[in-house]
This record gives structure tokens, C-alpha cells and sequence, in this order.
């Protein structure tokens, strides 16, 4: 692993992890054009640690508050703190999220040529579209039912199809639901945390342990990494709740296309 290709491939994965452009997508088209490899699992590693650590300190309040639940009383008869409430959504949209991810896992892997990546592309096109309608008007935009965290962690399980952006397709489901925006952007961030876990898990688990890339190459990778993944979870909230998360539609559009004529071109 050259120090270079390390910085690259730490920018890409900051980058694409969060925005609602498909960082599996991304590394697909990386790999034709560039001549990009997978990375060495334990680079691999590295840089899904960077990601974790950007998101989990994005949500340090919202975590904090997770935990602190547990050592305070009720609020009330029939109410659950909202931490204890959060977590028991978490586990709701992750369920579905892991049997997906396990079901089709091999199938994504092997399976998926530039064709199929730019259909994957057109759906998160079509959602980020979509995401401009509120179909449906809460009477709290903050509170997320048991079937909508079902719902979103559905959507988050169908991003295993590389080109489909995982953000693009559980924020544009929960704003359609009426879910605010800013509630929709952080919900999305923090049912990450699992799946980027789990992610990392599967992959180790199928592939094994491989040597480490070297230490400044590993070094690097995370800390950018970690840099340009907060970056992105600051500017991707500050665009959704300004109404633009669609924005980044054009661009996965241009993907798409660019994906078919990989495939054409053969």
C-alpha cells in the first residue's frame, strides 16, 4: 500500500461513507478507472475505524444521552426515556439491516457488474428526488414509530446493492415519512454505527487476517478517514435540513450513466 494510494483511498471512504453517493459504488468505479484494488483487510479495517470514530463523535450527545438512560428512572407510567426509546429503535432498523446484509452479501460481492452498479445509482437517484415529498404529516417530527425505524432499517439493508447510497436511501424514507430533517440526518448517522460494525465483521469473518499495509500508510488512511468523514456528517446535515439534500441527485445521476457506458464499453 503506497502512502498515496492510502491518502486516496482514506479521502474516497471519508467522503462516500455518509454523503448519499454510495461508497461501495464509488470503490467499483475507483477500481475500472483508476485500477484500484480492495484494500488490504487490515487497511480496510483502519479506514472503517476512522468512519466509526467520525460518527460516533458526531453523536456524542446523542450516545451520551443513550447511556446516561439507563440510570435514570421513568418519566412516566407508559413512557421510556428517550435514550432507551432511541436504542430500542436502533435494534428495530438493524434487524433487518443484518438479515439482508447476511442474505445478500455474496450474492453483491460476486454477483454485480457496471450495469447492475448503475441501476444502483438510478434508485438513489430516484430517492434523493423523492425526498422532496413529505407524503405523509406527523403530528411530531421527532418521534420515530416502531414500523418507520422497520421501515428505514429496511432501506439500509437494500444499500448493500453497491451503487444504492445507504444515507441517500434512510434519509430520503424518513423525510417522506414526515420525520424532521434534522431528526432524519442523525437517526441515519446513528443506526450507521451497527452497520458499519457489522460490515467490518462480515468482511474479516469471510476473508480472513491479511498483513498490516504498513504503519504510515494505515496512520493515514484513518486519520483522513476520520477528518473528511465528520466533515461530510456536518455539511450532509446542514444541506438536509436547508432542504437540498437533493442536490447530490445530478451527480449520482452522471454515475449512472457513466456506469452503463462502462458496461457498454466492455
Amino acid at each position: 500500500m503506497t502512502v498515496i494510494k492510502a491518502i486516496l483511498l482514506g479521502i474516497l471512504q471519508g467522503v462516500t461513507e455518509f454523503l448519499p453517493v454510495s461508497s461501495s459504488g464509488h470503490l467499483f468505479l475507483a477500481q475500472k478507472i483508476m485500477g484500484f484494488k480492495d484494500p488490504q483487510l487490515a487497511f480496510d479495517i483502519f479506514l472503517h475505524l476512522g468512519t466509526l470514530l467520525a460518527v460516533l463523535f458526531f453523536l456524542r450527545r446523542e450516545i451520551a444521552e443513550v447511556l446516561t438512560s439507563f440510570f435514570r428512572r421513568e418519566p412516566g407510567f407508559g413512557q421510556m426515556a428517550w435514550g432507551r426509546r432511541d436504542l430500542l429503535l436502533l435494534i428495530v432498523s438493524s434487524l433487518p439491516t443484518a438479515v439482508i446484509g447476511f442474505a445478500f452479501y455474496d450474492t453483491v460481492e460476486t454477483g454485480v457488474d457496471a450495469a447492475g452498479v448503475g441501476i444502483g445509482f438510478l434508485l438513489t437517484t430516484a430517492f434523493l428526488l423523492l425526498s422532496n415529498l413529505r407524503a405523509r404529516h406527523k403530528m411530531d417530527p421527532e418521534r420515530i414509530d416502531l414500523w418507520e425505524a422497520l421501515a428505514i432499517g429496511i432501506m439500509q439493508g437494500a444499500a448493500v446493492w453497491p451503487g444504492i447510497s445507504r444515507s441517500g436511501s434512510t434519509i430520503s424514507i424518513a423525510l417522506v415519512l414526515g420525520i424532521g430533517a434534522s431528526r432524519s440526518a442523525k437517526y441515519s448517522f446513528f443506526i450507521a454505527v451497527p452497520a458499519i460494525l457489522g460490515a467490518a465483521a462480515l468482511q474479516f469473518n469471510l476473508q480472513g487476517v491479511t498483513k498490516l499495509s504498513g504503519i504510515l500508510p494505515s496512520a493515514l488512511g484513518f486519520l483522513l478517514a476520520l477528518l473528511v468523514g465528520y466533515i461530510a456528517l456536518t455539511f450532509l446535515e446542514r444541506l438536509i435540513t436547508r432542504g437540498k439534500f437533493f442536490w447530490f441527485a445530478p451527480y449520482t445521476f452522471l454515475l449512472a450513466l457513466l456506469s452503463f457506458y462502462m458496461h457498454w464499453k466492455g
